[in-house]
């Protein structure tokens, strides 16, 4: 079901959702992010899980927030808050989710939410629990439509993980592909992480990338390897011999027009994944656009 943001919310803004967010300890999670971000990880983990609760609680409030996690450190700093903080029970995600439900009572409007969202907003939230609203048992799949960003429902069965969205609708939930990217960006590797930045971050991710980025966002020169103009996609060659890829997302971010192999250019490398790339002109400073 695709809904258009001038689908009108009628009588959706009254029910009372009960947002449960599952967040792992932070000392551990992202751990596909390792290779990239090294010992920033923790942090970044953090900070990343920090924005997707301060949108949620603006979007629904605290008395309506559910935070299930056993790092101490953000489980006190939401608890203090005014947020139901549970325990994870150490079973997965799923079964985090499911001690989040708990709380929130049988028959409540439960609304699952992964804790990896930091470029989601508290309007993008609120828009898609109002579409909800008026569904019965529903779901949001991520940008790539094969994973799950946000059940909504009653007594339901999460089902999250890889593939989540075809288990999701198998269950009968109705699947919602909202136009909110915000929502729907869930970062666990750099490339996600390359989405979520163009987008815009929290605040809390923003300022580990300000602080810390320089040690693992990496610019070098490279060479044009393939391009393919139809869909922007291709590859370069560090001076290593090195291919590295490129997602459309940065050429059309790069403001070039095209590109032709050979042609030598300045790039910005996050877990050997292009995510910018420009021409340098002469002298410091002056990139060609």
């Amino acid at each position: 079901m695709t809904i258009s943001p001038d689908t009108p919310p009628t009588a959706a803004r009254s029910l009372q959702w009960q947002v449960v967010v599952p967040v792992k300890d932070t000392r551990h999670g992202k751990s596909r992010l390792a290779r990239a971000v090294g010992s920033d990880r923790a942090d970044l983990s953090a900070a990343i899980a920090t924005d997707t609760l301060s949108a949620a609680l603006e979007a629904v409030g605290s008395a309506r927030l559910v935070l299930v996690s056993s790092d101490v450190t953000l489980s006190g700093t939401w608890r203090d808050r005014g947020v139901r903080v549970v325990p994870d029970p150490g079973g997965g995600l799923n079964d985090a989710i499911r001690a989040g439900m708990r709380v929130a009572g049988s028959g409540a409007h439960v609304a699952a939410l992964l804790g990896d969202l930091p470029a989601l907003d508290a309007s993008s939230l609120r828009r898609a629990l109002e579409v909800a609203g008026l569904q019965g048992e529903s779901f949001v799949p991520d940008a790539d439509g094969t994973g799950t960003v946000l059940r909504c429902g009653q007594d339901f069965t999460p089902r999250f993980g890889a593939a989540s969205a075809s288990r999701h609708e198998a269950d009968g939930a109705l699947r919602l592909e909202l136009p909110l990217p915000r929502l729907r960006t869930d970062v666990d590797d750099a490339r996600s992480l390359s989405r979520a930045r163009r987008l815009g971050l929290g605040a809390a991710t923003r300022a580990v990338l300000h602080h810390r980025a320089s040690g693992w966002i990496r610019s070098m020169q490279a060479t044009v390897h393939r391009f393919d103009p139809e869909t922007h996609t291709g590859s370069v060659l560090r001076d290593d011999g090195v291919e590295l890829a490129f997602e459309a997302s940065a050429f059309d971010s790069s403001g070039l027009r095209l590109l032709r192999i050979g042609q030598r250019l300045t790039v910005e490398v996050v877990d050997d994944l292009v995510v910018a790339l420009h021409i340098v002109g002469v002298g410091p400073g002056q990139p060609i656009r």
